[in-house]
């Protein structure tokens, strides 16, 4: 994952309310995905596991914040369990398919929390957070981000 996209999770973790933050983490499982893959590809193994590492802390922190006393909560950690399967079969046989089925599993996940997201009217999940604004610069297709605002950076004083 590129530093800019840590920068841009980052940004939206900090206004995200919690199903915002679902998809986010489906996002970082998808992207960590596609490194996964690119680090197999290029035969680079010190990435490819830090890769399959982070897709497994992500799909972890799906399962701890499912409420099970809820419907499909059942049938969201049966779906989480077999990524998990399928992520170390992906590590032990170094396998493509293996990830494209996890790909497969969370981006129709990723789509119906993101269909979901304009019914949720709670606030951001962090309090007293910076607000950024994004806008372009003078420079040559550049764009800045702008803190404007609190600078207690979530932290109550």
């Amino acid at each position: 994952m590129t530093d800019e996209l840590k920068h841009e999770y980052t940004r939206r973790i900090s206004s995200a309310n919690s199903t915002e933050l679902v998809v986010i983490l489906y996002d970082m499982v998808l992207s960590y995905t596609d490194d996964a893959e690119d680090a197999l590809k290029s035969d680079n193994d010190h990435e490819f596991y830090s890769s399959i590492s982070r897709i497994r802390n992500c799909i972890n922190e799906l399962m701890c914040s499912l409420h099970m006393e809820y419907e499909p909560a059942s049938s969201l950690l049966s779906l989480y369990r077999y990524c998990t399967r399928k992520l170390s079969t992906a590590g032990i046989r170094k396998s493509i398919e293996a990830l494209d089925e996890i790909r497969k599993v969370m981006k129709p996940l990723r789509d119906s929390y993101a269909e979901l997201v304009s019914l949720n009217t709670s606030g951001p999940v962090m309090d007293n957070s910076e607000t950024v604004y994004a806008g372009f610069t003078y420079g040559k297709n550049d764009v800045n981000e702008s803190l404007v605002g609190n600078t207690n950076r979530g932290m109550l004083v």
